[in-house]
C-alpha cells in the first residue's frame, strides 16, 4: 500500500491551506493506496469540527475513479463523509472524471472528531475500488494511471481546525456550479468556514471548471452528477463572465444563454424541487477592453441587466456580487479585489463574494468573531460591511 504524504510538497499559504504552482502528480495508485494530508496540532478534543477539502484531476483515463476520505482516530481510519455514495461499483466519498473532460473533482467537508487527536491531524483520500476512471481495472504499471492535485488557483488541499462551535441552525445543502470566478482562492471553502463561525453548517457539492458557461454545465458529467447527488436547499450558479452582458446586449443572438440557464434550473429542480436557485451577477473588469463592453460602468450595467433577465426566466434569485465589487471599487479602502490579470478575483475578492453568499443564505448580519481567512482583519471587516450594505441594506 502506498501512503503518499502531501505535507511539505505543496506551498502552504495559510495554516492548513495548500496551493501549488505546478500540479503534484501521483502515478500507479491502486485500491488501498492513499494520499495523506496532515497538520501538526497540540491537542484537539473529541467534538472538534474540522474542514477538509481537496481538488484532484485525472491526467489520463487509467487513474483511480473512486476515493474514500478518512480521518485517523487512534489507530483506525474512519470515514468522514456523510452520506457515502454508491454508483454500483463502489461506495465512495467522491469520484473523478475522465481526462478528456479536464474537469477537476472538488471535495469539501466539515466533520466532527469522535476521538481526541494529539500531535498531528491526519486525513487521507484512499483509493476505495479497483476501477479506473474509464471503469477498466487499475494497474500500478500503466503509464496512464496518473492523477494530480491541482495547481493555482484551485485549492490544492485544505485541512483546517474550525473549533467546537456547535452549529445551531442545522445543516444546509448547497450546490455550486461555476468556473474560475468561483474556484480562485477557494470561494466554497471560505463560504463554509464563515458560515460555520456564524452557527451554520454547510454541506457543499461543487463542480468548478475554468471557462465554463451555463450550457457547458448542462453537458458536463461532473456537474450533472453533482446535481443528482442530494436534494439541495440552495444552488449557486455562476456562468462565463460575459454571458449575461452579451444576452442583455442582444437577446436574439444570445438566446441560448437564457435557454441554457433555464435548462440548468430544470435539471436541478428535477431532483430538488424545493431548491432556492440563485444566478450570480459577476463583476466588471478592465481586461480586454472591459470584456468588450468599453467601460467598467457599461460592463457592470449590462451584467446587471442580463442577470435580472436570466433570473426572471429561471424563476430564481440573484447573487449581487458585481454590485458589491463596484461598491468597493468606488470607495477609498484601497483594497484590490482583482488579481494581476485585472480579471480574476484576488483573495479579497473571493472573501467578499463568500460574504455576499453567506448573507443570502442567512438573511441576517454577521455576529461574533468572523474568520478573516488570511486577510488583514480590518480589510475583512470592511468587506463584510460592504456585503451587509448590499444584501441587508445596512
Amino acid at each position: 500500500m502506498k501512503i503518499l504524504l502531501l505535507l511539505g510538497i505543496i506551498a502552504q499559504l495559510l495554516p492548513g491551506l495548500w496551493f501549488n504552482d505546478k500540479s503534484v502528480k501521483y502515478s500507479g495508485l491502486t485500491e488501498g493506496d492513499a494520499i495523506t494530508f496532515s497538520i501538526p496540532v497540540t491537542r484537539l478534543p473529541a467534538g472538534t469540527y474540522v474542514q477538509f477539502g481537496v481538488t484532484l484531476e485525472n491526467l489520463a483515463d487509467k487513474a483511480p475513479r473512486h476515493y474514500m476520505v478518512e480521518v485517523k482516530q487512534g489507530n483506525k481510519w474512519v470515514c468522514i463523509s456523510s452520506p457515502v455514495y454508491n454508483d454500483g461499483l463502489s461506495d465512495y466519498s467522491f469520484t473523478t472524471a475522465l481526462s478528456a473532460d479536464r474537469h477537476p473533482s472538488t471535495y469539501l467537508e466539515v466533520f466532527r472528531l469522535g476521538m481526541t487527536v494529539k500531535d498531528s491531524l491526519h486525513v487521507r483520500c484512499r483509493v476505495c475500488s479497483n476501477y479506473a476512471a474509464d471503469r477498466s481495472i487499475l494497474s500500478p504499471d500503466d503509464p496512464d494511471n496518473c492523477v494530480a492535485v491541482k495547481e493555482k488557483h484551485y485549492v490544492g488541499a485544505r485541512l483546517a481546525v474550525l473549533g467546537k462551535n456547535n452549529p445551531n441552525a442545522g445543516k444546509k445543502k448547497v450546490l455550486m456550479l461555476g468556473n474560475s470566478f468561483t474556484y480562485y482562492y477557494g470561494v466554497p471553502f471560505i463560504l463554509q468556514e464563515i458560515a460555520f463561525s456564524q452557527g451554520l453548517l454547510l454541506d457543499i457539492n461543487a463542480s468548478l471548471k475554468g471557462g465554463q458557461s451555463f450550457r457547458d454545465h448542462t453537458r458536463l458529467a461532473t456537474s450533472l452528477t453533482n446535481c443528482s447527488l442530494l436534494q439541495y436547499d440552495y444552488a449557486f450558479l455562476q456562468g462565463q463572465s460575459q454571458e449575461p452582458g452579451r444576452y442583455a446586449t442582444d437577446m436574439t443572438a444570445s438566446r441560448d444563454v437564457r435557454m441554457a440557464y433555464c435548462d440548468l434550473c430544470d435539471i436541478i429542480r428535477s431532483i430538488s424541487p424545493e431548491c432556492s436557485i440563485y444566478v450570480e451577477n459577476t463583476w466588471a473588469y478592465d481586461h480586454g477592453d472591459c470584456g468588450g463592453f468599453g467601460s467598467m460602468e457599461n460592463f457592470d450595467r449590462m451584467l446587471q441587466e442580463g442577470t435580472k433577465l436570466l433570473a426572471r426566466a429561471g424563476r430564481s434569485g440573484i447573487i449581487p456580487v458585481g454590485q458589491a465589487f463596484a461598491a468597493v471599487r468606488e470607495g477609498d479602502s484601497g483594497i484590490d479585489l482583482l488579481g494581476s490579470d485585472h480579471k480574476h478575483q484576488s483573495l479579497a475578492g473571493s472573501y467578499l463574494k463568500a460574504c455576499v453568499e453567506y448573507l443570502l443564505l442567512s438573511g441576517k448580519p454577521f455576529h461574533g468573531e468572523v474568520p478573516s481567512c488570511g486577510l488583514d482583519e480590518k480589510d475583512a471587516e470592511y468587506l463584510r460591511t460592504i456585503a451587509e450594505k448590499i444584501i441587508l441594506n445596512q
